[in-house]
């Protein structure tokens, strides 16, 4: 099922949580919806699902408009950070619920109830918990239970709020995986809102950035990550470090000192320009280019992460350092630029 989002707008007494986003989601696509808090992807995400209606702008699930239509004639299967389990039902009911309360014309038979209530036990590798309550589950068991019972309702769309925000990073890191196997195995068009970005750029088939209820881009992980449509892109999707600089007669200046990039003339003027620590290395002891003074070290998952205050203009930029590569707090380094990305100012 594709999901098209035309428009949409959405205020709250005056205040405007979406500004005119327009989205289209391919049938059995994962999506993500990034961006820091108040950006307006949560409230996108329950505009889809019926949960809001909007100011402004449309829904289409398949091509028909869905914007009147309630969650349950929508049907999508929504799943909660926090799961939103019913503590004194188990497990079993938990997942059978949304099929126990359908009209009794449209509800299974009890015995298909069970083997489908069994079957998606086994998908979430929940076999033999089914009597189990709650409050005798794990974090992670009680969101898988929490899938098992959207997925339950067989919905034409799954609808994911920050899942895993209530999870240590071990298990959320575990679940990653689950999930994107889960989606793999099910081919449900899905929708989940983070604000981790390794989350999204992980998980996703492509995310959409959202920023002040304004959709900033859309893409694949490299796409976002290798070219950010703007700015707020650059500087949201991983570490990076903004230098002012002045563009003229084709070559970048910062503090006065011109820095080995090529640029387009039409680029002359103030502008800005992002790194990444991984665009930087160290020169071996040469300091006559771009150079800075080594203001703190600290251990990655990777290496090493240099602080380097720069004597040109006396920005603060990351630097990643080889581990074998003898480094203290003090020392002089020259610097080369591998890749930057130039931004209008």
């Amino acid at each position: 099922m594709d999901i098209r989002v035309a428009g949409i707008v959405k205020d709250y007494d005056g205040t405007a949580a979406l500004r005119g986003v327009s989205l289209d989601i391919r049938t059995g696509e994962l999506v993500a919806l990034l961006g820091p808090s108040g950006s307006g992807k949560t409230t996108l995400l329950r505009v889809i699902a019926g949960l809001e209606i909007p100011s402004e702008g449309h829904v289409l699930f398949g091509g028909e408009d869905a914007t009147g239509l309630s969650v349950q004639q929508r049907r999508v299967g929504f799943v909660f950070q926090h799961y939103a389990l019913f503590r004194h039902m188990s497990v079993f009911d938990n997942v059978a619920y949304g099929l126990n309360v359908r009209r009794r014309a449209e509800r299974p038979a009890r015995d298909a109830i069970r083997r489908r209530v069994l079957d998606l036990l086994d998908l979430v590798q929940l076999s033999g918990l089914e009597n189990r309550y709650p409050a005798q589950l794990s974090g992670g068991q009680r969101q898988r239970v929490a899938l098992a019972r959207a997925l339950a309702v067989e919905p034409r769309v799954l609808l994911l709020d920050e899942p895993f925000g209530a999870l240590d990073a071990k298990v959320r890191r575990e679940l990653r995986r689950w999930l994107r196997d889960i989606h793999d195995r099910t081919g449900h068009t899905t929708v989940f809102v983070t604000h981790d970005q390794d989350e999204a750029l992980e998980l996703a088939d492509r995310v959409a950035i959202l920023n002040d209820g304004r959709l900033e881009q859309i893409g694949t992980a490299d796409e976002v990550y290798d070219h950010p449509a703007s700015p707020f892109v650059m500087s949201f999707v991983g570490d990076t470090a903004r230098l002012p600089v002045e563009v003229r007669e084709g070559r970048v200046l910062l503090g006065g000192t011109a820095l080995d990039i090529e640029v387009a003339a039409a680029d002359a003027g103030g502008g800005a320009l992002y790194l990444r620590p991984t665009d930087v290395v160290l020169t071996n002891g040469d300091c006559s280019g771009l150079a800075g003074r080594v203001t703190s070290l600290r251990r990655t998952a990777n290496g090493r992460r240099a602080e380097v205050r720069l004597d040109a203009g006396g920005n603060v930029l990351e630097v990643e350092v080889p581990t074998q590569r003898p480094l203290q707090v003090g020392d002089r380094i020259g610097l080369h630029i591998l890749k930057a990305r130039l931004f209008p100012a």
